[in-house]
């Protein structure tokens, strides 16, 4: 009787380590695209605020002094046609070729969206800002990625 009293509670917390250890955490590893990629591309001063990994994705959210915010997310699929196939199915307005990479666009006021469809990756960049200063160009978004 004594040793199901420990066995029990030891059981539950591996459960629960190991459901936080494979489902989508915010973690400590160094971001994908780093803050100086993002200050040569969009201008200002960046900093992570999170930075979380799932299990076929990572995503990055970012703001600058001005309180814009870009959240970047990484899809990584094990073939280009999975990829393919999940672009298309998120797709956010009719796709067109943007140098070697297919893109899906979507902006309104103060908010911006895209799609880009790189092989076997996905990415997702989202750019919200908080003034009524012009977005981002579509070269600068997908330039985050390279």
């Amino acid at each position: 009787m004594k040793e199901e009293k420990v066995i029990l509670p030891l059981v539950i917390i591996a459960v629960i380590v190991l459901v936080g250890l494979t489902s989508g955490v915010l973690t400590v590893k160094n971001p994908f695209i780093s803050t100086s990629s993002v200050n040569a591309q969009l201008g200002g001063k960046w900093n992570i605020q999170n930075y979380y990994t799932g299990n076929n994705s990572i995503t990055e959210i970012l703001s600058d002094s001005q309180g814009d915010v870009l959240v970047v997310t990484q899809y990584s699929f094990s073939s280009a046609s999975q990829a393919q196939s999940f672009f298309y199915s998120n797709q956010l307005s009719s796709p067109e070729q943007y140098g070697n990479y297919m893109i899906s666009y979507y902006a309104h006021g103060l908010s911006e969206s895209v799609y880009i469809l790189s092989g076997s990756k996905v990415y997702y960049v989202s750019y919200v800002a908080t003034t009524s200063l012009s977005l981002p160009s579509i070269s600068q978004l997908v330039n985050l990625i390279k």
